[in-house]
């Protein structure tokens, strides 16, 4: 545990380097560093002697064990009961027993720390998802594709994110949810993909309670760019085709063309080398709007009957921006698009705007009663 925390505590900071060096913080590096692997130390130093304790013991006991035997086997030759012969073969026996001892002393060590990674790794394994698959019990109003009935939400006990919160959406349509940072649209998000569930009440998709959807079914009706999109090492194909399954044994020309039909060649023009263009770990080496545009590729490209972006113009110069707003526009007429954002140009087409603030959400109407909402909001605060 102590090696694990070191190290993590060294790829924390070197994954936020910038961040250190932009603040002149080396000295809380080398602070919190010293901590963790003076913590190290000794706890190595105490584990080192808790392991290696039996091997002296072993190392011990084999030279008792053959100082006695040598002692009595020479007692019995000169009794003429032994041979020279005889005890060679018995000291020969006894090294033989401690050694395979000696040994299992030397693994005992390493035995010990495969142990405990092994505790962290299966607790981890046996985890078990808690959001359930219920049983289907009867149908809901399908006159909207998501619906949220008297939803009410709650990260910790006593602190209500949500509160009560019905609303209704529309196939076709783009909606828009606004409101102050901290205001719960992200929260919204997650739970019409049901990231999460909610406290009380619950979620309608496509007629039916989200939660009787398998996994399957309902990740293939929901696309969601993150605020934060995560990539994966390597190559810009590889994170186009995580979650499209439907693509994955085509080739780089069929894909190519795929893209082009659905009109993301555009940004695919973007990086060099097109679907070889190498991704490092988590996106290291190219930008955070380039992450957002490879995010946006990977789920436009499945044609959801849901796409939620949560954020997802925030790092993209105008120009790229007014581009995906047109690949929108490409999808089918049946998808609902929910456009979570905090600069209002990036609503201004929507059909119907969502104010969310303090655990409610409600009907801003038009654009400027949303910007009065806002700047109302500003100012109570």
């Amino acid at each position: 545990k102590s090696t694990g925390n070191l190290s993590a505590e060294i790829q924390e900071s070197i994954n936020n380097f910038k961040v250190i060096v932009a603040f002149n913080r080396r000295d809380y590096f080398r602070k919190r560093f010293d901590e963790v692997n003076t913590a190290n130390y000794q706890t190595a130093v105490k584990a080192g002697i808790a392991n290696n304790i039996f091997t002296p013991v072993y190392g011990f006991s084999s030279s008792i064990g053959q100082m006695i035997v040598l002692a009595f086997g020479i007692y019995l030759i000169s009794t003429g009961q032994f041979t020279v012969g005889l005890l060679i073969s018995f000291l020969a026996y006894i090294a033989s027993f401690y050694n395979p001892l000696r040994q299992i002393a030397a693994l005992w060590a390493n035995f010990q720390v495969a142990l405990a990674g092994w505790d962290r790794i299966s607790e981890i394994l046996s985890m078990e998802s808690n959001l359930k698959v219920i049983p289907l019990t009867e149908n809901e109003d399908s006159c909207c594709l998501l619906g949220f009935r008297n939803v009410s939400f709650s990260y910790t006990t006593g602190n209500e994110v949500l509160k009560n919160v019905s609303f209704s959406l529309e196939r076709g349509k783009t909606y828009a949810f606004v409101g102050p940072t901290g205001g719960g649209k992200t929260t919204t998000a997650s739970l019409m993909a049901r990231l999460y569930d909610p406290t009380e009440g619950k979620i309608i998709l496509n007629g039916v309670d989200i939660r009787t959807m398998d996994v399957a079914t309902r990740t293939n009706k929901i696309g969601f760019i993150l605020q934060e999109p995560f990539l994966f090492t390597g190559t810009l194909r590889d994170n186009i085709l995580y979650g499209n399954a439907q693509y994955k044994d085509i080739s780089d020309e069929e894909l190519t063309k795929v893209i082009i039909e659905a009109g993301l060649d555009g940004l695919l023009e973007r990086f060099d080398g097109g679907l070889k263009a190498e991704i490092k770990s988590v996106g290291d080496g190219i930008s955070l709007g380039q992450k957002q545009l490879i995010a946006f590729i990977r789920a436009v490209l499945r044609k959801p009957e849901l796409l939620i972006l949560d954020e997802a113009t925030a790092n993209i110069d105008t120009i790229t921006e007014q581009l995906l707003d047109e690949i929108l526009k490409k999808l089918p007429k049946s998808t609902i698009r929910i456009i979570i954002a905090h600069r209002l140009n990036t609503i201004e087409n929507a059909d119907e705007i969502f104010f969310v603030n303090a655990g409610t959400v409600t009907k801003a109407g038009s654009m400027d009663e949303a910007v009065g909402l806002l700047m109302n909001n500003k100012r109570e605060s």
